[in-house]
């Protein structure tokens, strides 16, 4: 009649302990590397969004620590251009100031040069003039 073999049943139960120890050795410990593998993945993805922002903010910190250097820069290139035209401005008022004194002083030197040399002229003139009548008047006497 039916002849039971026990070869499928020693089969099973040693397919069943292979798996049950493969789990045990193998799956297990794959499993928890693979899941550690992920959690470390995860962490540093985060990390590096974490640090993608410090980033971002560090860079608009420096962008606006850049316009500021920049507008102050400007402001004190107009204050050391403003401070040049009003010592420039200064210099030409002094420099008028002293030409003026010097037209003025050579204005008065001239006009007393003018006038002494009209006082020898006129003294001259009076001379030669005498001169001139003292000549005629020798000539009418002597003729």
């Amino acid at each position: 009649m039916l002849d039971i073999d026990w070869t499928l049943p020693v089969a099973l139960v040693s397919v069943i302990v292979f798996l049950f120890l493969m789990n045990k050795v193998l799956f297990k410990p794959l499993v928890q590397l693979m899941e550690a593998r992920d959690k470390r993945i995860q962490d540093d993805l985060e990390q590096a969004a974490r640090l993608r922002q410090q980033a971002e903010g560090a860079m608009t910190t420096y962008e606006t620590a850049l316009a500021a250097a920049r507008r102050d820069m400007g402001e004190q290139a107009a204050a050391v251009q403003r401070a040049m035209e009003s010592k420039q401005r200064e210099q030409i008022d002094a420099a008028r100031r002293q030409a003026h004194t010097m037209v003025t002083g050579a204005e008065a030197t001239v006009e007393q040069e003018t006038q002494e040399a009209r006082l020898r002229l006129a003294d001259q003139a009076r001379a030669l003039a005498r001169l001139v009548v003292a000549k005629f008047i020798s000539r009418e006497v002597g003729r």
